[in-house]
């Protein structure tokens, strides 16, 4: 993995199962801002949502080259995270409810990874 560069901030949150502290849903987030404080790059990767972990490119793609600061594009992007994937359920999480996660978390650590991007 590469060293994050100056302005560049990484985040990783997950909704841990109770009882083995493992994800149900998990996301990372690396996002390296440019001098204006616009997203210059950024990369999401999901976990438990689908058969095995994918990057969330539609997300990344609505986030590239804009602002850092908009909360409603955040929320736009967010909702994005699981789009094209066949999300799987099981005893402890429903396809609908891990693609509900997968949008939330994606929020988490976007928001994250920005702030520290700016620290």
């Amino acid at each position: 993995v590469p060293m994050l560069p100056a302005r560049g901030g990484d985040a990783y949150v997950k909704l841990a199962h109770p009882a083995s502290g493992f994800a149900v849903v998990g996301v990372a987030a690396r996002v390296v801002l440019d001098e204006k404080g616009g997203v210059a790059q950024v990369s999401v990767g999901v976990t438990g949502v689908a058969a095995k972990p994918y990057r969330a490119t539609a997300v990344e793609g609505l986030l590239r080259g804009k602002a850092a600061t908009s909360s409603r594009r955040l929320q736009e992007a967010a909702g994005r995270a699981a789009d094209g994937v066949d999300a799987t359920g099981d005893i402890y999480a429903s396809a609908e409810y891990r693609r509900h996660l997968a949008n939330v978390y994606t929020r988490r650590a976007l928001e994250k990874a920005i702030e520290r991007a700016r620290a």
